[in-house]
């Protein structure tokens, strides 16, 4: 086997474990989507997210929530325009530059992200319970790495 055949298998082999990985992820995240829906399930994904960055990160701009959502300013605008017609959050004007919004969630917006997050965590914990010792100690020992590869800090 010469050096160009290693190179092309272990590509193969590490597309492979990214295919999984990002089905483990994404299956994963699906199903804890579905854990602890919020009485008015119109929120949608993108809502709940931001509903939960902004109740857990406090208020912030609409151009810094945006980036933190990885989503596109209009996207997030109209987001948050369902936020504020629901009750969950309110913009304000920037008190050191009046043309910028900042967002910030309402307490009731607040609520129902600590409820969904108690919501979730319960579930994920429940299911955690699930795992032999081993299995739950790899998975704990990968956390760093799953950390640093979205970039979260804490």
């Amino acid at each position: 086997m010469n050096a160009e055949t290693v190179t092309g298998a272990a590509t193969a082999v590490q597309r492979e474990e990214a295919t999984r990985l990002y089905l483990a992820i994404a299956r994963t995240s699906r199903w804890l989507r579905r854990q602890g829906a919020p009485e008015r399930g119109d929120l949608g994904h993108g809502g709940i997210s931001a509903l939960a960055t902004l109740a857990h990160a406090g208020p912030m701009r609409l151009s810094e929530l945006a980036a933190r959502e990885q989503v596109a300013p209009p996207t997030l605008s109209r987001v948050v325009a369902f936020l504020e017609q629901a009750g969950y959050a309110v913009r304000e004007a920037d008190p050191k530059d009046g043309r910028v919004s900042i967002v910030r969630a309402t307490d009731e917006g607040r609520q129902i992200a600590q409820g969904l997050r108690s919501a979730r965590t319960k579930a994920l914990q429940d299911r955690l319970g699930r795992l032999s010792a081993e299995e739950y100690a790899t998975l704990l020992a990968a956390l760093p790495a799953l950390e640093a590869l979205v970039g979260d800090d804490g």
